[in-house]
């Protein structure tokens, strides 16, 4: 079976891209996958709701993980040393259930969790202010007010940007961009998280000078108590396709301009690794409810 060429795993797809990391599937993945029969999109909305299997990385043994999984032991002890969460697969309720056992049983404790949870839509705030003891945010689908005591979790971490490079204009496309850097508020009572983009977010008036370092400080005081989780810097970057400029955002009319501008006269894709960001929110998020 083939492997997805950015985070290496047997290839399960979502349409053209990979399920567990986001990117898209080279012609060679594609291929091996059997061909969906002409009524195939007549019967997506028939197929059942899947679910995610994730096993707690902190609460197993190289060993132990090693034979769950069927890896070598090097792989099972280089994932024991990253820790946090691991996709094991996705299915049908009763193959993730079936499967979060049969971890369970040889020692590596494993959560199946709804998909739809974990890719639940986020709420992209583009605007704020601190009101008293919370934040009164303007996202694109209107105002929201975030009080101390409503915050499950805050998760947070860089954005890789890069421009896609093509043969003629590799040298020319391959310099980084700057990163970019986003939060997710889980919310107890919702499973929506609000997303901030410290590069596209207005504050009136910021007296750090930086609206990361503002939103820093409003979450470390409105969420206060709430976990914190920064380590999906520590992940390798896998980058996709970058959704456009929230509009309304404070660089959303620069950022179509700058995408769309090129010396050859040809648009320039934008890269980056936001889907994986969220996917990974959210699984940290639907775990986190269920303990």
């Amino acid at each position: 079976m083939a492997s997805c060429p950015a985070c290496g795993r047997s290839v399960a797809r979502e349409g053209e891209r990979c399920l567990y990391c986001g990117a898209a599937l080279g012609a060679a993945a594609l291929a091996s996958r059997p061909a969906a029969p002409a009524d195939a999109d007549a019967r997506k909305g028939d197929e059942p709701p899947r679910r995610l299997v994730l096993l707690d990385l902190r609460r197993c043994e190289a060993s132990t993980l090693a034979a769950a999984l069927r890896i070598s032991p090097y792989e099972a002890s280089l994932l024991v040393r990253r820790g946090g969460l691991h996709l094991v697969r996705a299915g049908t309720a009763a193959e993730a259930d079936a499967e979060a056992e049969r971890l369970g049983a040889l020692g590596a404790p494993a959560l199946a969790v709804p998909e739809a949870e974990v890719r639940a839509a986020p709420l992209l705030c583009v605007a704020g202010e601190r009101h008293g003891d919370a934040l009164r945010l303007r996202s694109t689908e209107g105002r929201v007010d975030l009080a101390r005591g409503e915050s499950l979790l805050v998760v947070s971490g860089p954005i890789t940007r890069e421009h896609l490079a093509t043969d003629e204009r590799r040298k020319m496309l391959t310099a980084r961009l700057e990163d970019g850097f986003r939060f997710h508020v889980h919310r107890r009572a919702e499973l929506r998280p609000l997303e901030l983009d410290a590069q596209n977010f207005e504050i009136d008036f910021a007296p750090s000078g930086s609206a990361r370092l503002e939103l820093e400080s409003w979450l470390a005081d409105v969420a206060e108590g709430a976990p914190r989780d920064t380590a999906f810097a520590r992940l390798t970057p896998v980058l996709a396709p970058a959704e456009p400029e929230a509009a309304g955002g404070a660089l959303a009319a620069a950022s179509s301009l700058a995408s769309s501008a090129s010396a050859d006269g040809k648009p320039r894709v934008l890269l980056d690794n936001l889907a994986q960001f969220r996917v990974y929110s959210g699984c940290l998020a639907a775990a986190l409810r269920r303990q």
